[in-house]
């Protein structure tokens, strides 16, 4: 007996909707995770504006001088800061029993979820500046590539390492379900 294929229709008002997922924030200390990081990029850019104008034979050093090429710097950095700050609260995960559903943006807003069956491995990682407040990111590494890869930063070395056990869980059955 043959099997025909088939591809139905299926209705978009019968789907569940991931608002109703439970999402939870993450850690408040990684705010000033990424302040900090803000602030040591545009360190680093306005003391090298401030190199090339001390060091240069062309230009004159002066208060003109110095407000025309850091100004812009300055404006730039407090508008990050700023921004962060605000964006901030939607940086946001949920775990399903399928997937992982991860939302960030604040005018370019952005939800991805990565079924299980996709992700090929986990691992948590801790740059310098997230070891000091004692955080953590998992990121996950899916089947499609770097682009299609997923990072949840700011979270607590159990969280972190209690969801990467999760996923590898689900990997594993969904391996074995197949």
């Amino acid at each position: 007996m043959t099997e025909t294929f088939q591809n139905l229709s299926v209705n978009p008002a019968d789907l569940p909707e991931v608002k109703h997922s439970e999402f939870h924030r993450i850690e408040q200390k990684y705010l000033r995770v990424s302040l900090i990081s803000r602030s040591i990029l545009f360190i680093v850019l306005i003391a090298a504006a401030v190199c090339i104008i001390v060091l240069s034979d062309e230009i004159e050093p002066g208060l003109f001088e110095f407000g025309v090429s850091i100004g812009p710097l300055l404006a730039i950095w407090v508008f990050s800061l700023v921004f962060g700050i605000k964006a901030f609260p939607k940086k946001q995960y949920s775990l399903r029993e399928r997937d992982i559903v991860y939302c960030k943006g604040l005018l370019w807003q952005s939800r991805t979820a990565i079924p299980f069956n996709r992700i090929q491995h986990a691992e948590v990682k801790q740059g310098p500046i997230e070891r000091i407040f004692g955080l953590h990111s998992l990121k996950v590494f899916t089947a499609g590539g770097d682009s299609s890869d997923l990072v949840i930063p700011g979270l607590s070395e159990e969280n972190a390492s209690r969801i990467k056990e999760f996923i590898m869980g689900k990997t594993a059955l969904d391996g074995v379900n197949q």
